[in-house]
């Protein structure tokens, strides 16, 4: 459905049917219905989590303006506890008047691109986290132990760019990501992700016996060979 490129700019210009007004799920401050009740929670949640969304917010800045992504043209405007995620522990929006995924990826298509006006266009975008994710309930968890654990500002950074790539917006620096998994796949293996790479040594014992290994072999090949050869003339 609406899987065509014409597709969102018609919607934005159509604006509204029978009374109904078209909203972008993609955008930030998507209003929902809410009880007070609801309310009231979610700000109960968002209090608890603040602690995580402003240190998350300090570490996508030094990543987007400082570290890896630097040159990608991504401005992170917010961190903040989602009222739309149920399965997915985040998810990366646009300002409610920048462009999409769709319309970034169009934009960036043209001969004659301005970037200028892409730039300004593609706004800051907001990440939006699950509170009811494991993964965003244990990141909560070491934060408030130590802001300094190197395995969670990984996750963290490792989470925002699959968000990006799963929202269909584009990452400038895939070997950054790559890196930050391989880092966290050492890590849960018990493996020092910084330790320096060494020559695998064998030991020349095992290559001598190897050696005489495959010398006996071809001399029981050789055995069986002349066998087979004295057998043949016995016959004739």
């Amino acid at each position: 459905m609406l899987s065509d490129h014409l597709d969102e700019p018609c919607l934005q210009k159509l604006a509204d049917y029978e009374g109904k007004k078209f909203v972008s799920i993609q955008k930030a401050d998507v209003k929902l219905d809410e009880t007070e009740e609801e309310k009231k929670r979610f700000s109960k949640v968002k209090d608890m989590y603040k602690p995580l969304t402003d240190w998350w917010k300090d570490s996508l800045t030094d990543l987007t303006e400082k570290g890896a992504m630097k040159d990608a043209g991504v401005k992170v405007e917010k961190v903040e506890i989602s009222k739309r995620l149920t399965d997915s522990p985040v998810v990366v929006v646009t300002s409610q008047f920048g462009y999409s995924a769709q319309q970034e990826r169009v934009m960036k298509a043209q001969a004659f691109q301005n970037k200028e006006q892409i730039s300004m266009m593609s706004g800051r975008k907001t990440l939006e986290i699950n509170p009811n994710h494991p993964v965003v309930i244990d990141l909560l968890s070491k934060i408030k132990a130590d802001k300094e654990d190197k395995a969670a500002k990984d996750t963290a950074q490792v989470l925002f760019q699959t968000a990006l790539i799963e929202s269909g917006y584009e990452i400038a620096d895939p070997s950054a990501l790559v890196n930050r998994v391989y880092r966290l796949m050492s890590k849960e293996l018990g493996v020092d992700p910084d330790a320096p790479l060494k020559e695998v040594e064998v030991p020349e014992e095992e290559e001598e016996a190897e050696e005489e290994d495959d010398k006996d072999e071809d001399g029981e090949e050789e055995d069986e060979e002349d066998k087979e050869g004295g057998e043949k003339k016995e016959e004739l």
